[in-house]
């Protein structure tokens, strides 16, 4: 049988976020005799490298971030807007079956009309409604696509209310993860907390807001708890962290662990682990927390309730208060933070990567 040849084309394969991660464990767990696939991101970094296997292969990437000058920054951003095709020509060379674009905008600007597209959406677009521009840019390249893959049901309901126009094209598939591949590598290294430690995960920036983090720690203190907070990551918004704890004096407080490649031994050996994002489609990182159960605080956004089992395994809070009274609840009453670890440990199997594997066939028609 003839394999088919699919391509998945992402902002970036290298930032060391979840997107990556989910991208990873999609292509490495399609069936390898049945189709060839490329990879070619946008945006390329040298943060991290996932692991793919020998049937997937990275393409050249359209921007180098590290050595690519400012004005082929500029230049090729607004041909994405102008004249996508020029991009399309000069570095998408391979005919496919298929293509995929791994989120929203950017993405979705480089898919090829030739042939079947699917455009996969990790996050509410409700901002679309505030950016003209960008809002008809994506209303064009949704036009042309033959499914639109919303993540979670917050994002499904989003695209549903900013492009109503596409209800027959929006179909549900949760993220898939590698049960197994996460437990085994958390006990690749031992980690030993000699404290309570709420451990926060993701890039430093302005939406996975790390000073919220912050913030709350200095709410427990002043409370009189007695803990470490972790923060793994890297982005532009580390020196304003590192101010901000020197001003509320709480440096014994907080380690600052950077990035990680195997983050793992850290969930599992956390506390709970927090999110204080303004907007997400579905957090990679709670998925791998309850896999290991450890139970999560995350602020209100797409994707967490559903992975709490409706605050089962996971608390929802809507303001600081909130949020710290949460995480005080899941410090001081062993009995409530055991249920909600046995839950989770139980509720994470929903999220299996083979459950993804076969909904993602089913769309594109390749059922076995």
């Amino acid at each position: 049988m003839k394999k088919k040849k699919i391509l998945f084309i992402i902002w970036s394969f290298t930032y060391g976020g979840g997107a990556e991660r989910v991208l990873a464990n999609i292509v490495n767990n399609l069936d390898k005799n049945r189709y060839d696939i490329d990879i070619i991101e946008y945006w390329h970094t040298n943060i991290n490298n996932e692991e793919i296997n020998d049937n997937v292969t990275l393409l050249e990437p359209i921007i180098d971030a590290d050595n690519d000058s400012i004005l082929k920054k500029i230049l090729y951003k607004i041909l994405l807007y102008v004249f996508p095709y020029y991009l399309r020509k000069k570095y998408i060379k391979n005919n496919y079956d298929m293509q995929i674009s791994f989120n929203y905008l950017i993405p979705t600007f480089l898919l090829d009309k030739k042939c079947k597209t699917y455009a996969w959406v990790h996050g509410d677009v409700y901002d679309l409604n505030n950016d003209k521009l960008n809002y008809i840019a994506q209303k064009k390249s949704f036009k042309n696509v033959n499914k639109i893959v919303a993540i979670s049901n917050n994002t499904k309901k989003s695209l549903l209310e900013v492009f109503p126009e596409y209800k027959n094209k929006i179909v549900l598939i949760n993220n898939g993860f590698n049960i197994q591949n996460i437990i085994d590598k958390s006990t690749s290294f031992e980690v030993k907390n000699k404290k309570k430690t709420i451990l926060f995960i993701n890039r430093f920036d302005n939406n996975k807001n790390p000073l919220f983090a912050i913030e709350v720690a200095k709410k427990l203190v002043d409370a009189g708890y007695d803990f470490k907070m972790q923060f793994i990551g890297k982005g532009d918004l580390l020196e304003q962290m590192n101010k901000r704890i020197s001003e509320l004096k709480i440096e014994k407080y907080i380690d600052i662990l950077g990035y990680q490649k195997n983050p793992y031994p850290y969930i599992k050996n956390a506390h709970i682990v927090i999110g204080c994002s303004y907007s997400e489609g579905f957090p990679t990182i709670f998925v791998e927390a309850i896999t290991l159960g450890v139970p999560f605080v995350s602020t209100n956004v797409g994707g967490a309730l559903e992975i709490s089992n409706d605050e089962q395994c996971g608390f929802i809070a809507n303001n600081i208060e909130e949020f710290v009274s949460k995480i005080e609840l899941l410090m001081a009453d062993t009995k409530l933070y055991n249920k909600f670890s046995r839950e989770a440990i139980c509720y994470s199997k929903n999220f299996s990567i083979e459950s993804q594997i076969k909904n993602i066939e089913k769309m594109i028609g390749d059922e076995k």
